[in-house]
């Protein structure tokens, strides 16, 4: 089925594509190949984004709200709750599918026509997935390979983080900053600025400030985190000569554990680590890695995981924490229940 391009100087009326997709949702759970059970006005399904996933009420779709939501592990955070987003976390399972993907995917198997475009746009209050197309839909080769930090007007620092407890000096040396400005869609965001093994800035990640702004976390487009280590670049050296890298979920992860005298440390951007990841970490040249997955039950769930990919390939230590992750850690309890333990290997 060939799939229908947009006509020029037209764009798609979300909402109607929203109202496509409700007409037959099964049809899309089939073609994103899902296991289903449908009871009254709800979908219920295990979810089919994050990794391990076996509870068959796991994750909903309610066809009457228009909206999803996982209950284990809060996916729909990362992706919003409405259909769209609910596509696209579906697509990024191996790769982070961009909003022309889901689009692309939608009009394919529901064979959308020019009908279900506007001339103009609505005077309408966009939501929140609607406002991140504008600031992403744009080219790959323009918002990835040719992306530059200083085009989002920033301050030299980032309160946010500040009020998180992080220090300025740390802040700076991640080059963390909130955005400055005011007519920007990224106002009120923190950017944090991602590099690939060489040092080049490849993408960027923005972080809501207020708990309530959904999506929490933006990328940019063509960013595929699966791909990626965050913190790589820095961490090589200190890896190279300690032979040994500690592996966290977050940025946030990362920064505390340097906070902590740690500087050979990288983060998985999530709990999983991918095909991508694992050709990565054996391309440093370490023989031990230091997993510090959350303490809890998705987090214990991939120390599994990874204690049966790479566990052949690297020595492994899983030391315990005293509390559910790294961030809620003080910098005197890291070292105390880590890093005193880990002596040479950082």
């Amino acid at each position: 089925m060939s799939i229908t391009k947009q006509p020029a100087n037209k764009k798609l009326d979300l909402n109607k594509v929203k109202q496509i997709i409700f007409r037959d949702i099964e049809l899309l759970l089939n073609n994103l190949e899902l296991s289903f059970q449908k009871k009254d006005d709800n979908y219920f399904m295990c979810c089919p984004i994050h990794e391990a996933s076996d509870n068959p009420h796991g994750l909903s779709i309610s066809k009457s709200k228009m909206s999803w939501r996982c209950w284990t592990r809060g996916c729909h955070e990362q992706y919003n709750t409405d259909i769209l987003g609910f596509i696209r976390g579906v697509l990024s399972k191996e790769n982070e599918a961009s909003f022309s993907d889901v689009l692309r995917f939608v009009c394919k198997i529901y064979n959308i026509s020019d009908a279900e475009f506007l001339d103009e746009p609505e005077e309408k209050v966009e939501s929140d997935f609607s406002t991140m197309v504008k600031i992403f839909n744009k080219k790959k080769q323009e918002t990835y390979t040719n992306f530059s930090f200083p085009s989002i007007k920033t301050s030299n620092r980032s309160e946010y983080f500040e009020q998180r407890g992080f220090s300025r000096s740390t802040l700076k040396h991640f080059n963390i900053r909130d955005c400055s400005d005011k007519k920007s869609y990224m106002y009120g965001r923190s950017i944090i600025p991602v590099h690939n093994h060489t040092g080049k800035q490849i993408a960027f990640i923005a972080r809501s400030n207020k708990d309530y702004v959904k999506p929490k976390y933006l990328y940019s487009d063509g960013f595929k985190k699966a791909q990626h280590l965050y913190n790589h670049h820095r961490a090589l050296s200190k890896a190279t000569e300690t032979s040994c890298l500690f592996l966290t979920e977050g940025q946030g992860d990362v920064w505390k554990m340097y906070e902590a005298g740690v500087e050979n440390c990288v983060g998985l951007f999530g709990k999983d680590i991918s095909h991508y990841q694992k050709d990565k970490l054996l391309k440093t040249g370490v023989t031990t890695l230091i997993v510090l997955t959350d303490n809890d039950q998705a987090g214990r769930e991939a120390k599994i995981k990874i204690k049966r990919d790479l566990s052949r390939l690297f020595t492994l230590k899983f030391p315990k924490m005293s509390k559910k992750d790294i961030g809620d850690m003080s910098i005197k309890l890291i070292r105390e229940d880590i890093t005193s333990k880990l002596k040479g290997l950082y």
